[in-house]
């Protein structure tokens, strides 16, 4: 891909022209992507490469076979939830497939992959294949992944995006699922991306968000070329964006799209990572949406009109829409996280290469974010890589937040061009300091973890139920790496699974504020953050040297509220009008 310069003009907030230049061809590379900086802060957090001992041995297929099609640079994800109820955390990757007249497609194409946790109490992590006997042998052009029980059945069910398709799959409780697609009201025409399940209506039935991102189809490809002889991957600025889609539940797994009664219709949008949350606590689950050389949307959550969430765009004013040079940036994944333990809330956004990740902060009140790329300790580390999965987590379990992020180009001739960023790239690991401050851990973090790849999808999830967060994360074409958290330090945490007893049954959108040591920090259970993937979303407070957590308040979706004290550290599963039951893996 080229070296982009895009110039923005908004008029009213709403309105913007990009064009895109090209650098002519630099001289031959002389040296890789340079590894992140030695940081001053000493990090006991560890990562170790676990996936053949795990058993994981899925491999994304992008169809790349020398067209240089847009879509082969972008995918895929991965989801992270427990499909059988067993209490280990199973693994559903997205695939990708071959083009039609492909003949790599003769013998069959590939499908999604599901891998069930066996995982013993106190054992290495260990997966077996039950692609086929899930029924999740499907095969088509994936791209996100969102889970969320559609039907209120105390199952976790899934949506599948992808080009010109999407699936909704409904989950048995056993692991088996059924394709429920057919008269479930989702519309797969476009390029989906990244989804999210939310409760943006207060009914208790999830609403479903799709992000669709340009409109590119093989008959309308590009040529774009890097040196003016060989096709490269075409910029996104060469297209034209595609509205994203808004699905109001209507429960038994079925949905109607409200998108323009719900003011999201944005035809300049190039949707590709997608956060919900509620940003300014008013009890309504809010939307960002991270557009790829367009602005980003921050979608608050207004009001309900018979029925129909209405939102409105606020980013231009809160100041998340572009850059602080007033340029759309190449966004991709996106995470909410409250990274200075004062009931306020911090937006990251991972970007192309020779973009710094976007680092945001706001207050409790969620009105206006400051731009803390720099401050915070990111922006330096992060200008060279091409930042796609992004998540908060705790790590270290000190009871603050830490941020992990995946890397790699989208075309692999970039270094012929640009010198100093190479195709593959190594993961990024900042340790939170507090007070919205960060280290970057990287070097420390192990050998494994350091390895350069073409990531994409990432997610957090507690794999073997240590109590520790470990990672899964997805290469474009190539193979998903299991990384097993091994950190040195006592993993003593309290972790809760919550629920309700009726609808939403997971509880998606209850926001929880912790109070450890004097330390708060504000949690919310979401149904969708980072790129094209889903993490567990059981909610970790760490405890650090502290013996308890001296109070939990919880404030379930319907807007009722539940507190707990002195809670010691383990898992425990809280159902709403009940108090937190200990659970053992």
């Amino acid at each position: 891909m080229t070296i982009r310069r895009n110039l923005l003009v908004f008029i009213s907030g709403s309105l913007c022209l990009l064009v895109a230049a090209c650098r002519k061809p630099e001289a031959k590379p002389v040296s890789p992507t340079p590894a992140p900086e030695p940081t001053p802060a000493v990090s006991s957090i560890r990562f170790e490469d676990v996936t053949k001992a795990s058993g994981v041995a899925f491999t994304h297929v992008n169809g790349a076979a020398g067209k240089k099609w847009m879509p082969e640079t972008m995918g895929s994800g991965v989801a992270a939830f427990d499909a059988d109820g067993d209490g280990r955390i199973d693994l559903l990757f997205v695939n990708g497939r071959y083009w039609p007249g492909d003949p790599r497609g003769v013998a069959g194409q590939p499908t999604l992959a599901f891998y069930r946790n066996v995982t013993e109490p106190g054992g290495p992590i260990r997966f077996e294949d039950r692609t086929k006997e899930s029924g999740l042998a499907i095969s088509l052009f994936g791209m996100g992944v969102a889970v969320g029980d559609v039907n209120d059945d105390g199952f976790p069910d899934v949506v599948i995006t992808g080009l010109d398709d999407i699936r909704l799959f409904l989950n048995d409780g056993k692991g088996h699922f059924r394709d429920a697609t057919k008269g479930s009201g989702l519309v797969g025409a476009g390029w989906g991306t990244s989804a999210a399940f939310a409760d943006f209506d207060g009914d208790g039935v999830l609403d479903l968000f799709v992000g669709q991102y340009v409109n590119w189809t093989p008959k309308t490809d590009m040529y774009c070329s890097l040196d003016g002889k060989t096709k490269s991957y075409c910029t996104p600025e060469r297209y034209n964006g595609v509205p994203s889609r808004l699905y109001k539940g209507l429960g038994g797994g079925r949905f109607r799209e409200i998108t323009k009664e719900a003011g999201l219709v944005n035809p300049l949008g190039k949707a590709l990572g997608v956060a919900v949350r509620d940003v300014d606590g008013d009890g309504r689950i809010d939307l960002v949406v991270a557009n790829d050389t367009s602005p980003n949307n921050l979608c608050r959550n207004e009001k309900t009109v018979n029925g129909i969430p209405v939102f409105r765009d606020v980013a231009v004013e809160a100041g998340v829409a572009v850059g602080e040079d007033g340029r759309a940036r190449g966004a991709m994944g996106a995470a909410f996280g409250d990274t200075k333990n004062d009931g306020g809330v911090s937006l990251v956004i991972g970007n192309f290469s020779n973009e710094m990740w976007s680092v945001w902060s706001a207050g409790p009140k969620g009105d206006f974010f400051v731009d803390e790329s720099i401050q915070s300790g990111i922006g330096r580390t992060s200008l060279l890589p091409l930042t796609f999965g992004v998540a908060f987590a705790d790590f270290d379990l000190d009871g603050v937040l830490d941020l992990v992020g995946v890397n790699g180009h989208v075309e692999n001739s970039v270094q012929d061009v640009q010198p100093t960023v190479t195709y593959r790239q190594p993961p990024l690991l900042f340790r939170g300091l507090g007070a919205g401050r960060f280290a970057d851990a990287s070097s420390q973090a192990g050998a494994t973890f350091l390895v350069p790849i073409v990531g994409r999808g990432l997610a957090v999830a507690d794999l073997d139920g240590d109590g520790r967060p470990d990672l899964v994360v997805t290469e474009n074409g190539g193979p998903a790496r299991v990384f097993r958290n091994v950190t040195d330090t006592p993993a003593r945490s309290v972790r809760l699974q919550l629920a309700t007893k009726v609808k939403n049954r997971g509880a998606l959108g209850a926001r929880i504020v912790s109070t450890v040591g004097g330390r708060k920090r504000v949690d919310e259970v979401s149904g969708g953050d980072g790129y094209l993937s889903a993490s567990e979303r059981t909610v970790v407070i760490g405890l650090g040297s502290a013996a308890v957590a001296d109070a939990i308040d919880v404030r379930w979706p319907d807007g009722k509220t539940a507190s707990a004290k002195d809670l010691a550290p383990g898992l425990y599963r809280w159902v709403e009008g009940e108090a937190p039951a200990a659970v053992k893996r």
